[in-house]
């Protein structure tokens, strides 16, 4: 692809809104989110014979908007807080019904707040910014099986926690 532009065009058109929507809900500011999207499509237009093969690209992809945003907080020196994602909760109702929970959202923020990091992170990954597991195992650097674990565990954690409230 190295060169081509209209092959870059139909990646940057494939991969922009989910590369954004990645990267907003980590940055929580759009102008910020902005500025880490172009980067990342800078870096893939960059590096993009360092790919080995296709099907490896979208975990290369979001583990340079990853890195990007790891960059971006290390240099604001900003902690990311699980509140942030009462914002993404607001955004995106289908979340609701893909856990196939009857509950309110402060209920579930509460359950998920009690859930540990990594638990936390991989339903965010899977569930809201709609990644499968070998992309979350990349982006992780986890096996896709351990990320279908800590995913199995943290959802029947879920059911525990809200089924006790």
């Amino acid at each position: 692809m190295r060169g081509d532009e209209a092959a870059f065009g139909q990646i940057y058109d494939l991969y922009f809104e989910k590369i954004y929507r990645f990267v907003y809900y980590r940055v929580s500011h759009r102008e910020a989110a902005e500025d880490l999207v172009s980067e990342v499509f800078i870096k893939i237009w960059d590096r993009v014979g360092d790919i080995k093969g296709a099907g490896a690209f979208n975990g290369w992809a979001f583990q340079i908007a990853r890195n990007l945003v790891i960059d971006y907080y290390r240099a604001k020196k900003v902690t990311v807080n699980i509140d942030d994602l009462e914002n993404v909760l607001e955004y995106d109702d289908n979340i609701l019904e893909r856990t196939n929970f009857d509950f309110d959202q402060r209920m579930f923020m509460d359950a998920l707040r009690k859930l540990g990091a990594d638990q936390q992170l991989v339903l965010k990954l899977k569930f809201l910014d709609e990644l499968e597991n070998d992309e979350i195992a990349v982006l992780l650097n986890k096996s896709e099986g351990a990320i279908r674990v800590i995913q199995h565990r943290a959802i029947a954690e879920l059911k525990k926690l809200l089924n006790q409230e």
